[in-house]
């Protein structure tokens, strides 16, 4: 998928140029720093979870739930999505957007299937995670509680 969308993105973006107009658009400068803030998160996302989830294998399935696991429950996928739409960023093309949009939709029917069998294998300790970490948006660590933050 990530070939295949790199192509999309590269044959528009230098040799087509049929849906680069966004390009004349959004300043070169903003662009150059959406696409390093974009391609930076999502390669952190994407290694850190592999890393977890590496170096945490054994026998028995249990729960990742730390590090980026705590962030979201599928980083891999919304790393590689981030890190993509860093290219995207660079030169904006709308048929490579298209495609990007047609993998998250496939990553997220992915997600939902892996969370169904995640759900049979670990039970109420997955709906519980379910319920605490949001699938796709990272949210803050920190909620205010009474007059104190807590982590």
């Amino acid at each position: 998928m990530i070939i295949l969308f790199l192509a999309v993105w590269g044959i528009d973006s230098f040799i087509m140029n049929y849906s680069t107009f966004l390009v004349g658009l959004v300043p070169l400068s903003l662009r150059m720093i959406l696409s390093v803030l974009s391609l930076g998160t999502g390669a952190y996302f994407a290694s850190r979870s592999h890393s977890l989830v590496l170096h945490g294998a054994d026998d028995q399935p249990r729960l990742a739930d730390s590090g980026v696991y705590s962030w979201v429950r599928h980083p891999m996928y919304l790393g590689t999505l981030v890190f993509l739409l860093g290219f995207f960023f660079a030169v904006p093309s709308l048929f490579s957007l298209a495609v990007l949009i047609v993998f998250f939709s496939l990553y997220d029917k992915m997600a939902t299937h892996e969370e169904n069998d995640l759900i049979k294998m670990l039970g109420d300790e997955y709906a519980a995670y379910q319920k605490r970490v949001p699938k796709w948006v990272p949210r803050s660590h920190l909620r205010k509680t009474g007059s104190s933050l807590v982590q």
